[in-house]
Parts: C-alpha cells; structure tokens; sequence
C-alpha cells in the first residue's frame, strides 16, 4: 500500500468517526433522560384555590368562605386534609421511567387555579399501572395491585410511582364519608315508627326491654345489636339534589327512628325511598337538659346546633343494610316466649330406686392420736 493511500484510508476512518459521534450525540440531544424530572411545574399549595379535574367523570372542588367544598356533591364541604395530601402528590410527582409503546388516547386533565381562576399548574393522566401478582395472590389466581400511572409529560407516556386514585373521577374521594359515630353505651331509649305501629324500647343495667310484650311474647335479644350499632360508624354513599323534596325521597311514609342518650341529646333519623341498592336517610339532633349543670348543658346544646348545621341539611344515601337498622317493626324484634320443658314421666326402676330407704350412713374414722413427745 503506497504512502498516499495510507493517508486517504486514515482521513476517510477520521470521517467517518465524526459521522458517528455527531450522530450518536445527536441520538442523546433527541432523547433527553427525563427519569427523576418532575411532572407537574412548580406551584405554592397555598395558592391552589380551585381544583378541576376532567374525563369521563368531572369533579370540581373550590375553596369558598365556608371552606373546600365539592361542587360536584352540591357543594358538600371537602375534606381539607385529603385535598392537601393529594395536591403534595402532585407537587413531588416525578417521572419514573418512560413507558415506551404506550399510547394514552384520551387522558384526563387535572387543572389547578388560584383565585383569580388562573392555572398555575396541570397534568394530564392516563390509566394506572398494576403489579403483577405475587406468592399466594398469584398462586390463587389474584389480580395485581395499582402501583403506579401512566402521566402524559413533555409528549411522551411516562410511569410514576402513584396511581393518584383520587382523581379518578369520584368526588367521594374527597370528603369525609362518615355520618355520625355514636357510642351504643350511650343509647338509653329507641323508638321505630310508621303509620300506625310505634315500636319502644328502654334499656337499664345494660338490659334492653320492649313496651307492651304480651304474656307469650319476649325480646327477641338476637336481634337487639342494631340498637347499638345503628348510629355507631354510620357512612354516606352519597347526597341527594337539595331541590328534592320529602315526597320525592320517600320521608312522608317512610320510617322514623328516634335514639335518647344518657345525656339528654336526642337523635331523629328518616329513612326513605330506595336509590339503587341504597336508600335515602336524614338525621337531625335536639337537646333536652336532664342536670343543672348550666356550663354542661350549654355544651351540649351547642354539640346538637353543630350536629344539624353540619350533618343536618343534607340528604344522604345509605346502604340497605344500614338504613334496615333505622327501619324495625315489632314483628322483627318479638318472638313466642319459650315455655319451660316439662318433666318428662320417670320410669318404673327410677321410682323404685326413689322408694328405697337409705343405708346407715359409714361412721366417720376416729382421729389419730397425737404422739407423745420425744418418740
């Protein structure tokens, strides 16, 4: 090989090298690591003042002077703490790795608004990654878990490390689900009524008793849990439309439930008309001072006002098994008393046995006589 051909054999190679390098640098300047970036731009919670979030199913949440409310439930307040924690997910979000050949067609946007009803910040979701199942749960045939979600960032489908499953679209992610929580120990009296059947009960050391049982009839006790449990852990499935009135959810004919406490606070609830496989409930409190204890009753007074104002006004719906608690007719509670067993006749050897005469009782053994001393 000549002199010459070494040297245009060397430039070529030289070019070629370049060629390569400036298309593998331009391969890394295309496609940017975004693994640890953050997903959502910087915003200050404190000035998130409106929370949208579309899809299939819109929910809207706003902070007004009463608070964070759910304007998709009629305004029901919302629960401040679960709205902090949920936007601080947003905030710490970050990409956890690219989900390359994912597509999310139709993603659903959240949006975050201060006062003015400016967006300081949005991201848009797609579906939620599952974990594959693992030891027993994949031995039995066990679906996986949600452990993640797909986030559109920059164009591109990426994973991150939260399924965000309250923004799903179901405003009771938002709100503090529970009724009431009343300790049963504390239920004196309860009372069921509709239309013409009352139904009372009275409890004293601890023993439930039911007015008006006939000589044959009893309390049947199996059933008496609901006359602890009704109030206690008491949860919402959802609020009804403030513009429906008692006849359209059922109140006028429905059953009425009355609870006295040891307190004096007493607790009203109607259950209506079904909604599904639930049905419609309203629960209200009143106050009747038993003691003289003037600071006392005031306290508990003022518990009832808050009560109403702020369990109160609304309508909720229940399930069927809770609302069936609130809803006891006299048949559900009485059964026939159970007469005692008679004697069954006794046989002829067992009254011969009776007839015998007793023996001469076995005389009791004499006590030992106690040593003498020194043996």
């Amino acid at each position: 090989m000549t002199t010459k051909n070494l040297v245009i054999l060397t430039a070529a190679a030289a070019v070629l090298g370049v060629v390569a390098y400036s298309t593998s640098a331009g391969k890394k300047m295309k496609a940017p690591n975004l693994v640890g970036k953050p997903v959502v731009g910087a915003f200050d919670v404190a000035d998130v003042a409106r929370v949208e979030i579309g899809g299939d199913k819109k929910v809207a949440l706003a902070a007004t002077d009463a608070g964070w409310t759910v304007e998709s439930l009629y305004g029901y307040p919302a629960d401040v703490t679960k709205i902090r924690e949920n936007l601080l997910k947003l905030k710490d979000l970050k990409v956890g790795q690219v989900a390359t050949g994912t597509k999310i067609d139709k993603p659903a946007t959240v949006e975050l608004k201060n006062a003015a009803g400016k967006a300081i910040a949005a991201v848009q979701l797609g579906g939620t990654h599952n974990a594959k199942p693992k030891g027993q749960m994949a031995q039995f045939g066990g679906g996986g878990y949600p452990d993640g979600r797909y986030v559109l960032f920059e164009g591109k489908a990426v994973l991150v490390k939260d399924a965000l499953d309250a923004f799903d679209g179901d405003p009771k992610k938002w709100i503090d689900t529970s009724i009431c929580k009343i300790a049963g120990a504390d239920i004196t009296s309860v009372s069921y009524a509709k239309g013409d059947e009352t139904v009372k009960l009275a409890r004293a050391d601890g023993k439930w008793t039911l007015e008006g049982l006939g000589e044959k009839e009893e309390l049947d006790t199996s059933k008496t849990y609901s006359l602890d449990s009704a109030l206690s852990y008491l949860s919402l499935t959802g609020i009804a439309d403030p513009k429906l009135t008692e006849a359209d959810l059922g109140f006028a004919t429905g059953s009425v439930y009355t609870a006295t406490l040891k307190n004096g606070t007493t607790y009203t609830a109607k259950t209506g008309n079904a909604t599904g496989a639930d049905r419609w409930f309203k629960v209200s409190a009143a106050f009747t001072a038993t003691g003289t204890n003037t600071v006392e009753n005031a306290a508990l007074e003022k518990a009832a006002k808050e009560f109403n104002e702020k369990v109160g006004k609304w309508t909720y719906s229940i399930s069927s098994y809770s609302a069936d608690n609130f809803a006891k007719a006299r048949k559900d509670l009485v059964k026939a008393k159970e007469e005692p067993k008679p004697e069954e006749p006794k046989t002829e050897e067992a009254k011969t046995e009776e007839s015998k005469p007793e023996g001469p009782k076995p005389e009791a053994a004499p006590a030992a006589a106690p040593a003498e001393e020194g043996k």
